[in-house]
């Protein structure tokens, strides 16, 4: 089983490319498609302003040739034209008509004085000398209130026009003497805005993708670059850990990351856990090395992937014995790691060694010792040499565990143990209590 990676450390190079084209390209597209859409909609509403402007101006001219040409020619006005003669109500339809066709190309035309009597209407002649019905409506109440009222209209058959009421004036005075009501055909419109924004959008285009393109080659340049050096620290780092112990390069990730002091030592309770070959010294005396060394191994592969997969850390390599440390509250997983070591070696066909296991739990210290050239991160302390000294009591495939760890172990466990003959250390006047396993 392979090592477990060292925590918060990640094997694998950070995704440039693919935090790129997330964010920066469909993000930068979908940023340009709004600003582009902001665009067409200021656009469209600047040359929406500017055409009815075009058109109130076209409107006014319209009126002034009206006042001119017609009314001040024959001394008449808006009030006086309903009290005139057939002749010249037909002469003034005929003159405005001709400038409607002629000069000014409107769609429609009405013309009206104060009180709403139509004086001309370009489509309907029989309205003409009728009160207009739409005298309460917004765009002539705006025009007798010397204001200008504009807006667009949807015709059945797909055509578009802006409505213009504008009011007319005396000729001497800013009085309002008549309202005019005129349409202009905008269905051509949208095909104006069109044609003046493919002008204005095709060059910034161009731009943003040429931009877009010569970043996105810097990036997976910049990809290649960084996922090459990533992958070369990742082999570093994996060999370098099979030399130095985990907690030795966990304990530099988080000097270097969270800007903590380098092996600062400090208490911590621990489960700690020893196994020993039994017989390895005459072994190792009759055998040639190459085959010990090979043997040696496969038994420290076998134990270190159980090891980790029950949450613990090897600390160290003692020629033929495994100190490892397990969590405070992993007193479980560490016996049941020793109790799965004891299975797998008796079932292997590969491992003809026995091992004793020792487990022990308590407080330690846990930090660097060493000189100033050369340092090991590890724990120390009363615990482990305690523990150390159980793992020497251990009986070739059995587990050895003091009393506070067989305590902290589910009634399940437990029943794999049973109370052993108290353990008298070397240098101290105590008696510990042990189970075995």
């Amino acid at each position: 089983m392979s090592k477990t990676p060292t925590m918060g450390i990640q094997d694998k190079p950070f995704p440039l490319k693919r935090y790129y084209i997330l964010y920066a390209g469909i993000g930068g597209i979908v940023f340009y498609a709004m600003l582009f859409s902001f665009f067409i909609h200021a656009e469209r509403q600047a040359l929406h302003q500017q055409y009815i402007y075009h058109l109130v101006e076209k409107a006014n001219s319209f009126y002034r040739e009206i006042n001119r040409d017609i009314l001040e020619e024959n001394h008449a006005s808006f009030e006086s034209i309903s009290h005139e003669n057939d002749d010249f109500k037909q002469m003034f339809r005929a003159k405005i008509e001709s400038l409607v066709k002629t000069d000014f190309g409107f769609a429609k035309v009405k013309v009206f004085n104060r009180t709403g009597m139509v004086l001309y209407d370009y489509e309907n002649k029989a309205n003409e000398g009728l009160l207009y019905n739409g005298v309460q409506g917004e765009g002539f109440q705006a025009a007798l209130a010397n204001k200008t009222f504009s807006k667009e209209e949807d015709e059945p058959d797909g055509r578009r026009f802006i409505e213009v009421y504008l009011p007319a004036h005396a000729a001497n005075s800013n009085e309002v003497v008549g309202v005019l009501e005129v349409y202009e055909d905008v269905s051509r419109f949208e095909s104006i805005v069109i044609d003046a924004l493919q002008e204005a959008l095709v060059i910034p285009t161009l731009i943003f993708l040429a931009f877009n393109m010569m970043l996105l080659v810097l990036v997976f340049k910049a990809d290649a670059v960084i996922t090459s050096n990533t992958m070369f620290l990742i082999s570093v780092r994996q060999q370098m850990e099979k030399y130095l112990s985990r907690s030795t390069t966990e304990a530099i990730y988080s000097s270097v990351t969270e800007q903590k002091e380098l092996f600062k030592g400090e208490m911590q309770d621990v489960v700690i856990f020893f196994s020993d070959i039994r017989g390895f010294t005459s072994y190792s005396e009759r055998e040639k090395p190459e085959v010990v060394v090979e043997n040696l191994n496969k038994l420290f592969e076998l134990q270190a992937g159980i090891i980790h997969q029950h949450h613990g850390v090897i600390d160290k390599f003692i020629g033929d014995e495994i100190m490892a440390i397990f969590p405070k509250d992993a007193s479980q997983g560490a016996v049941q790691a020793g109790l799965e070591i004891q299975q797998e070696i008796q079932a292997s066909q590969d491992v003809n060694f026995d091992v004793g296991v020792g487990v022990h739990y308590g407080e330690a210290l846990l930090g660097s010792i060493g000189t100033e050239d050369r340092r090991d991160y590890t724990v120390i302390g009363n615990i482990v040499n305690t523990g150390a000294r159980f793992c020497g009591a251990a009986k070739g495939g059995t587990v050895i565990i003091s009393e506070v760890v067989y305590q902290q172990l589910d009634d399940k466990l437990k029943q794999h143990f049973k109370p052993s003959e108290p353990l008298k250390l070397k240098g101290k006047n105590e008696v510990i209590v042990t189970y075995v396993g």
